[in-house]
């Protein structure tokens, strides 16, 4: 096997890496935990030993890098400049280091969002689809698009990043960038409990039942609020009637800006509740679209769409992703 592609997806909580063939196809897998301490060093030895242990034998025939990764970064350094997410916020973290130093190929560097929309658009290319735009609800909100068959990365990297765009001009919720209103600091995982605690305190929502049982004990996390949700919690209900509709307004205000074909939603939290978004979000949309409302998709690789997309990157040599 010559000229096989190494991939990576560093996210807040885990990494994995793939060895990929010429053809785009996935021949070994490895994944791990992220650390959380001294994440400067920590990440990037870790990154370079999940590597070895995917490569194995056939270390040597790597050709080409891609690597995926939460950000906000620096693609041309193969820097995460202060994610957000992460348990040492703002701290700088030259991801690429340790592994630069021991195998020198090309890399190609961006967005986990970006890959993971690049690597949708490539699997459906033949289909004749040309705009997607792909969005994860987990942990934290991201998204990527492909305009015109042509990824989107802005001067960093960071183009797309659709999780901080304003929902809330009141900024009554403020992000983990250190912004506010972002639609982030409303709708993902993260944040959820967060946007639940804040609307109890401020008798947004009804108080003395379940929800703000669970929030006082801290037990409450975004698993627990749909869990509520689902069981008829009626501070709950109340809550949710609030969030589908942020949901709603982000997912349109991001179809409002690029006119895609092809809308890919994943994440964990989506796939944990694919029902309640295919059934009580996505019907939502409709009032805030100026557009005509494009198709909605699960992601082809689900949990592997960074993964594949860092892979497709390195293959098809994308120049604003190439680490200098």
């Amino acid at each position: 096997m010559k000229g096989l592609i190494l991939a990576a997806d560093v996210g807040a909580t885990n990494m994995r890496a793939g060895l990929f063939n010429r053809e785009g196809r996935l021949l070994r897998f490895k994944s791990g935990r992220t650390p959380q301490a001294d994440t400067s060093k920590s990440v990037p030895r870790a990154l370079l030993e999940l590597a070895k242990e995917v490569a194995g034998q056939d270390w040597s025939k790597i050709s080409s890098c891609g690597v995926a990764s939460i950000g906000p970064l620096d693609s041309q350094r193969g820097v995460i400049l202060k994610a957000p997410n992460i348990a040492e916020k703002g701290r700088e973290i030259p991801l690429l280091s340790y592994l630069k130093e021991e195998l020198r190929v090309d890399y190609y560097f961006l967005n986990d969002c970006n890959a993971a929309a690049y690597g949708e658009w490539w699997s459906r290319k033949a289909e004749g689809v040309r705009n997607l735009i792909y969005i994860t609800i987990s942990s934290g909100i991201g998204g990527g698009v492909v305009d015109n068959s042509h990824l989107i990365l802005g001067k960093k990297g960071n183009g797309a990043e659709i999780g901080h765009i304003v929902i809330d001009s009141t900024g009554y919720m403020d992000c983990g960038c250190g912004g506010l209103g972002h639609w982030e600091a409303y709708c993902s995982g993260a944040n959820i409990p967060r946007l639940a605690g804040r609307l109890l305190r401020d008798g947004r929502i009804r108080r003395g039942t379940s929800l703000e049982e669970r929030y006082a004990e801290g037990r409450l996390d975004a698993k627990s609020c749909f869990e509520l949700y689902y069981a008829g919690d009626p501070a709950a209900i109340e809550f949710f009637e609030l969030l589908k509709d942020y949901y709603a307004a982000g997912f349109a205000g991001v179809v409002n800006a690029f006119d895609t074909e092809v809308l890919v939603v994943g994440g964990a939290t989506f796939f944990g509740n694919e029902a309640f978004f295919n059934n009580e979000v996505f019907p939502r949309i409709d009032k805030y679209l100026l557009l005509d409302k494009p198709r909605i998709a699960k992601p082809a690789h689900e949990e592997l769409a960074p993964l594949y997309g860092a892979a497709l990157c390195a293959l098809d040599e994308i120049e604003g992703a190439r680490v200098q």
